[in-house]
């Protein structure tokens, strides 16, 4: 019969653990048309350890083959069958051949282990009598490649170690040591890391070899460029000493001229300071002159002056009075702008978001551990205010605690004094959940738009975190064309990530009494400030207009400036009388200077017929030392003899091919050690990622063997320290010595090969596993000690076994009875006792 529903076994004694809530389950199997199983055929796979069991050649084995063949494999003959077309149900005496065959699997997706956004995940599988296999994803069509990518993220693979065949596990068994290692090499992804190498080695070979004949032309090119390089030298020398000698006799030449030339120009400098300080002098004197004309002319002028001061007086005390008035108002116009910076806070403050929660439930704000209402710890900019709100919702009244035990205190104090129901979000176990990426075009998410303490942000992220705001309804239509994701506008129209739309026209909530009086009070304050303003500019130009008068008129002391005059008198007539003298003493100085200067002209003129070039000497020394200088240089010269001056243009452009290969040689080399360190990291990777699966299979081993035997195990390499060598499977059930697994007898071999499968298992574990007659050669009492290993191994993953071993399908939470009637395969449940 086809199983629609499942069939009627005992309930699972093993709930799962936490640890297994996201795994992809195997819900269950529909079969039509493959192998054995001609009709549609669902079988329900439930949680935990089910067995499928029936009489040798009854077609249980299939449905493990039809499992395989969803999953990936593309062999025939590992689905046992020669060809492909054998996998269709062939047909019988009384029932005709299938035109095609088809599998289709479904996973429970609710933890979001297949990175598919369906709860429920269809994966089928079709194949038809001319070969041609077809993949469904969800009623798509897929390519092969794109199904096993797609599992291979949940932990399936379809030649992964959750498949145990009873070939699987003989073939262990027969296995050499060197083989067995070779299994943890696939597992650990050596294979890699092994092409990686080789592909290194290949690149070195080829290298080594351009690296010896760059070497040898190196050589070869260095040798002649040695011999060129003396040459060159030399030349260099020659050219360097007859340009020093140069140099010597051409700043001796300048240090003559310029110490002639400074000489006259010193002469003529103090000369002509001289002449300038007499005519000074004379100028003083006449000037001194005037001056005193001019004092005693003001003695004149005074009794006027006294006249004028009486109206001076009147006006400066009226600027005086006007200057006043004019601080006065400023200090009052800063206090004014004092008092609106305050209105401006205010405002601010009261202009945030006005949601509160009811009176009635404002004592649950003082027990400790609750930070607030959302509302109030967020500021929300007024140009978002709309789209904050539409978008929050109901959440701003939310209250924000922080941890889950602070929200079941408040929610019993609620409960207690009968005050009502209020909603908590605890900082520890609110969960934003998972957002896709910004959409384009939007201002941002509103979390980053508000401003907040940053000890609140996962109460802010859960509320705001995943609502995009964008300018208008419009920007919002094009974007959720390509990307499913919350938006509101800035005028408060919504749509959800669902495709929903609410919208329309949004009146803002009042900003109450206090914002009203706020901003009539700023309002005034702006009405006295201008008036202010205003008054300051009368005032002002007022004042500039008796400062104008001021300029008229001068305050001063008359009896002071009289003595003042007196004074000024008798000091100038002084300074005349000195001024005369110094004049006469300037005339014979300069006498002497006109001498001096006449003999240096003389001197100049013999050394600038030599013509010597104008600015700094090459070498700024001493005249003895240049003179010493010039020996020297002659002296060396003498002592190199001829040289070959061609040599430079030669070295120069011989040099620039040199350096050109050279620098190809460095490359090749440096190419070199890139790969040999490309080589070394590699094989460290490689050795490193052994060594960690070697040791976590090994404590796998070690848990699974005791766990099952309450023996010991081990897994050791031959050799330690070379991971080459093979791999000694040791172990010793209770009471035994430890032996090594190709020493045991024939049970405890499959038993300890039993063991080191699920080890593997264990190392990638897989949401479920398929063992086929895997348990064929144990007997009784190993039988039991796996069936029971399955039952507790059932608990973390599914575990779906296919054999007729009594001892290990009794310890199934269902079974599956699988018959064969007129060569068509059939399923049934079975019930379980109530006391399995």
């Amino acid at each position: 019969m086809n199983l629609q529903t499942p069939p009627p076994a005992a309930a699972n004694k093993y709930a799962r653990p936490d640890s297994i809530l996201d795994m992809a389950r195997l819900e269950r199997l529909v079969l039509q048309g493959f192998k054995s199983f001609k009709r549609k055929t669902s079988i329900p796979i439930s949680p935990g350890f089910s067995a499928i069991t029936g009489p040798n050649g009854s077609g249980k084995s299939n449905i493990g083959d039809a499992i395989a063949f969803v999953l990936g494999k593309s062999s025939s003959r590992a689905l046992r069958a020669k060809k492909a077309e054998e996998l269709i149900f062939h047909g019988s005496k009384s029932k005709e051949g299938a035109e095609y065959a088809q599998v289709v699997l479904y996973f429970d997706n609710s933890g979001g282990a297949i990175p598919l956004q369906e709860k429920e995940i269809s994966i089928g599988r079709r194949i038809n009598r001319n070969g041609v296999s077809t993949y469904r994803l969800n009623g798509r069509v897929v390519t092969r490649q794109q199904v096993v990518d797609l599992l291979s993220q949940a932990g399936i693979h379809p030649d992964g170690y959750n498949m145990i065949r009873q070939g699987d596990v003989n073939q262990l068994v027969d296995m050499d040591a060197v083989q067995r290692r070779r299994i943890l090499d696939e597992i650990a992804g050596i294979k890699d890391y092994d092409e990686k190498r080789e592909k290194a080695s290949k690149e070195l070979e080829t290298v080594e070899g351009k690296v010896r004949e760059a070497e040898i032309l190196l050589a070869e090119k260095s040798s002649v460029m040695e011999k060129l390089r003396a040459e060159r030298d030399a030349a260099l020398e020659h050219q360097r000493l007859t340009q020093e000698l140069e140099k010597v006799r051409e700043s001796l030449l300048i240090k003559d001229y310029t110490l002639a030339k400074d000489g006259l120009d010193k002469a003529a400098q103090e000369a002509a300071a001289k002449e300038a300080e007499f005519k000074a002098s004379e100028a003083e004197v006449a000037r001194l002159d005037k001056e005193l004309e001019a004092a005693e002319q003001s003695l004149t002028s005074l009794t006027k002056a006294v006249v004028e001061a009486s109206g001076q007086l009147t006006i400066s005390k009226k600027i005086s009075s006007l200057q006043a008035g004019v601080e006065a108002r400023k200090m009052r116009l800063a206090g004014l702008d004092r008092e609106l910076e305050r209105m401006e806070g205010m405002i601010e403050r009261v202009s945030r978001i006005e949601n509160r929660i009811n009176p009635s439930l404002r004592g649950v704000l003082q027990i400790p551990g609750v930070k607030g209402v959302l509302a109030d710890l967020v500021v929300v900019p007024q140009k978002y205010r709309v789209a904050v709100e539409v978008g929050a919702g109901g959440h701003l009244r939310d209250i924000v605690v922080d941890t889950m035990e602070t929200a079941v205190r408040c929610v019993n104090f609620l409960k207690q004094q009968r005050l009502g129901r209020a909603r908590f979000l605890p900082l520890t176990k609110i969960d934003p959940g998972r957002k896709g990426p910004l959409p384009p075009r939007s201002l941002g998410w509103l979390s980053q738009l508000v401003h907040f303490d940053q000890q609140y942000a996962p109460a802010m992220e859960f509320v705001f975190g995943r609502t995009a705001a964008v300018d208008t309804i419009e920007t919002a239509k094009e974007i959720i064309r390509t990307q499913r994701v919350r938006m509101v506008s800035l005028d408060g129209d919504l749509v959800e990530a669902s495709g929903a739309v609410m919208g329309g026209y949004y009146k803002a909530p009042s900003a109450g009494a206090e914002m009203k009086d706020s901003l009539k009070e700023k309002q005034q304050l702006f009405a006295e400030r201008e008036a202010l303003e205003r008054e300051i500019q009368v005032l002002s130009k007022e004042l500039a207009g008796l400062a104008d008068k001021e300029k008229g008129t001068r305050t001063f002391d008359a009896e002071k400036e009289r003595v003042g005059i007196d004074r000024r008198l008798e000091e100038l007539r002084s300074r005349r009388r000195d001024g005369y003298e110094r004049r006469l003493v300037l005339q014979q100085e300069l006498g002497k200077l006109h001498i001096q200067k006449a003999k240096l002209e003389a001197r100049f003129d013999n050394l600038k017929m030599q013509a010597p070039p104008e600015g700094k000497p090459p070498y700024d020394l001493s005249i003895s030392a240049l003179k010493q200088r010039e020996v020297e240089a002659g002296d060396r010269l003498q002592q190199l003899g001829p040289v070959n001056m061609k040599s430079l243009q030669e070295f120069d452009a011989l040099m620039g091919e040199f350096e050109e290969f050279k620098e190809k040689v460095d490359q090749i080399v440096a190419e070199r050690g890139a790969i040999l360190q490309s080589i070394q990291a590699i094989e460290g990777r490689r050795l490193e990622t052994f060594n960690k699966t070697m040791h976590a299979v090994a404590r796998h081993f070690r848990e699974v063997y005791t766990d099952v035997t309450g023996g010991e195990a081990e897994l050791l390499l031959e050799n330690p320290a070379n991971v080459e060598t093979g791999l000694i499977i040791r172990a010793s059930p209770p009471g035994k010595r430890l032996l090594s697994m190709d020493n045991m007898s024939g049970g405890e071999k499959t038993l300890t090969a039993f063991a080191f499968m699920f080890a593997l298992q264990k190392h990638k574990p897989a949401p479920f596993y398929i063992l086929d007659e895997a348990d064929a050669t144990l007997d009784r009492r190993n039988s039991e000690k796996v069936g029971l290993l399955l039952k507790k191994q059932s608990k973390n993953a599914q575990y779906i076994i296919i054999s007729h071993n009594d001892s290990v399908v009794k310890e199934a939470d269902q079974i599956y009875g699988v018959t064969m009637a007129d060569g068509e395969s059939k399923v049934l449940g079975v019930e379980l006792p109530e006391n399995n």
